[in-house]
C-alpha cells in the first residue's frame, strides 16, 4: 500500500538566520507591542522615515535592492518582516481582528523607531496593511505608497460587482495550501517574462521558498493571505494621507484606482513602474526608487 501512496517528504525546517543576508543595511530588532519586530535599517535616525511592508509570499528581504539607494536619497530606511516572518517574532495566533492587530504593529514599529510619522510603502498584502494604518493611524502616516494593492474594502467591492475580473484575488487565500509551488506560481504571475528569465528572479524564488521553512512560519502565511479583503467596520474610513498608486498597466487597477479616488481625501496620484508588473521594487530597483523618491519629495516631512 505505501508503494501506491508514497508520503510526501518533509521539507526540512530552517533557522530565521537563512533570511539575515548582507547588505548595505543593519539587521534591528524592535521592541512593540509585546513582541519583536525585525527590520533592516539604514540611513541616518533624524531623516524622515520609510517604512517598506512586504507581501503574504515575501519578507524583508523583497526590498533589499531599494533599502541603501533611498537612504543615499535622504530617507530613513525600515524594511520590516511581519508578525510571524523571517526574523521576527512568531507568538501564537490569537483571536481577534488580523487587520487590525497587523496595522498595530507597524504603528508600534514607527514609533519604537522614534519617529511620530513616516512614509509607509506596502506590496501586494504589506499595502492592505498600509491601507489600514492609514485608515486607522492618520496622524502616523505623512504618505501612503500602495503598489499593486488597494483599500481591502474598495477591494471587496469591486471582486463584488465585477468577480470575473477578480480571478487571481479570489484564489489569493487558497495558495498557502498549495505550499512550495505557491511561491513559485505567485512569482511568475507577479513579475513580467522578461524579469523571469534573469538570475533575480531565480534569486528571489530562493529565498521566498526558504523563508516559508522557517519554524512556525506557515501560520502567518495564512493568515496574511486573508487581508486582501478584510472586513472591519473601522478600517472603513476615508484616508487623509497623500496617496501614491503604484501599478501595472491593466483595466482592473484603473478600476480600483477609480474607486480610491473617492477613498483618499488628500492629493493622489498614479505610476507605472517601466519594466514591472507587481513587484517593480524587484524588477526595477532604481526606477522604484526615482517613483517613491519623487512622491516623497512632494510631502511635508
Amino acid at each position: 500500500m505505501s508503494a501506491l501512496f508514497p508520503r510526501r517528504r518533509r521539507r526540512p525546517v530552517l533557522s530565521p538566520s537563512v533570511v539575515e543576508l548582507d547588505g548595505p543595511f543593519r539587521h534591528e530588532m524592535v521592541h512593540t507591542r509585546g513582541l519583536r519586530l525585525h527590520a533592516a535599517v539604514a540611513g541616518d535616525p533624524g531623516d524622515p522615515l520609510v517604512v517598506l511592508l512586504h507581501d503574504t509570499f515575501g519578507g524583508w528581504f523583497e526590498f533589499r535592492r531599494v533599502i541603501a539607494p533611498l537612504a543615499a536619497r535622504g530617507f530613513r530606511v525600515a524594511a520590516v518582516d511581519a508578525r510571524g516572518y523571517g526574523l521576527s517574532d512568531k507568538p501564537p495566533s490569537t483571536s481577534g481582528d488580523d487587520l487590525r492587530i497587523a496595522a498595530g504593529d507597524i504603528a508600534g514599529l514607527i514609533r519604537a523607531l522614534g519617529h511620530d510619522r513616516a512614509v509607509v510603502v506596502g506590496a501586494g498584502t504589506g499595502g492592505t496593511v498600509a491601507w489600514a494604518l492609514a485608515a486607522y493611524y492618520p496622524t502616523l502616516v505623512a504618505g501612503l505608497v500602495s503598489v499593486s494593492a488597494a483599500h481591502p474594502v474598495d477591494l471587496r467591492r469591486a471582486v463584488v460587482t465585477r468577480p470575473w475580473l477578480h480571478a487571481s484575488t479570489l484564489a489569493h487565500p487558497l495558495l498557502p495550501l498549495l505550499g512550495a509551488a505557491a511561491y513559485r506560481r505567485h512569482l511568475i504571475a507577479s513579475t513580467t517574462p522578461d524579469f523571469r528569465r534573469t538570475p533575480a528572479f531565480r534569486e528571489e524564488l530562493e529565498l521566498r521558498q526558504r523563508a516559508a521553512q522557517i519554524g512556525h512560519t506557515r501560520p502567518a502565511v495564512l493568515r496574511t493571505s486573508r487581508l486582501l479583503m478584510a472586513s472591519s467596520r473601522w478600517v472603513d474610513a476615508p484616508v487623509a494621507a497623500p496617496t501614491l498608486l503604484i501599478q501595472p498597466l491593466q483595466s482592473v487597477r484603473r478600476h480600483l484606482a477609480r474607486r480610491s479616488l473617492t477613498r483618499v481625501d488628500a492629493p493622489l496620484s498614479v505610476r507605472h513602474v517601466p519594466g514591472s508588473r507587481n513587484l517593480p521594487h524587484l524588477e526595477n530597483p532604481q526606477g522604484f526608487t526615482e517613483v517613491v523618491e519623487h512622491f516623497a519629495g512632494t510631502l511635508d516631512l
